[in-house]
């Protein structure tokens, strides 16, 4: 759905309203750069809120409730989705491209970026290196763990990237630590 979002933007006359640009000098290669990850924080802001509406009640089991059939998740289950919330998900290209300057190699790279760590949120399996629990990078972003949590419980845990909305909102799950820390336990015993 991103890729015919996309496509539909990119080749119509729709393009000349975006900030679209096609040479890297045109803004300059720092931002180039910086605009991959102010595009992933504007789509976590995106998702967070998307994703809270997906679970109102009158809407959870008409549209999200194909996603959380995987209360295990599997990779598989990270773009199994009703068409209107692939649709929601998908607005995020275009408003990215009507928000802020990107080069399609920009687009391309977070579109990957995404791909892979949505992949990663629902592997139902934790790989994160044993370090990265005492690093500061635990506290920013988030683990399989952090959404095979939101699946199995259902609520909570409702970003994609960062577990900085969760925070705020007061949605984080408050076992999310405990068995992060369990689970990394069972994995590096010696």
């Amino acid at each position: 759905m991103m890729t015919l979002l996309l496509v539909l933007i990119v080749n119509t006359p729709m393009v000349n309203y975006t900030q679209l640009y096609d040479t890297i000098s045109s803004y300059s290669i720092v931002w180039f750069i910086i605009s991959i990850p102010i595009g992933m924080l504007i789509h976590d802001t995106y998702f967070y809120w998307l994703h809270r509406v997906l679970h109102h009640k009158k809407i959870f089991r008409h549209v999200h409730l194909v996603h959380h059939q995987s209360n295990n998740p599997s990779p598989f289950s990270s773009y199994s989705f009703h068409i209107l919330e692939a649709i929601g998900e998908g607005l995020i290209i275009p408003l990215l491209l009507f928000v802020i300057p990107l080069h399609p190699i920009a687009i391309y790279i977070f579109l990957l970026v995404s791909f892979i760590i949505n992949i990663y949120g629902h592997l139902g399996y934790e790989i994160a290196p044993k370090w990265f629990r005492t690093s500061f990078l635990f506290n920013i972003l988030n683990t399989s763990v952090y959404h095979n949590l939101h699946h199995s419980k259902f609520q909570g845990n409702y970003s994609l990237y960062f577990r900085f909305w969760d925070k705020i909102m007061h949605t984080e799950n408050p076992l999310y630590i405990e068995l992060y820390d369990e689970i990394q336990n069972n994995r590096f015993k010696n």
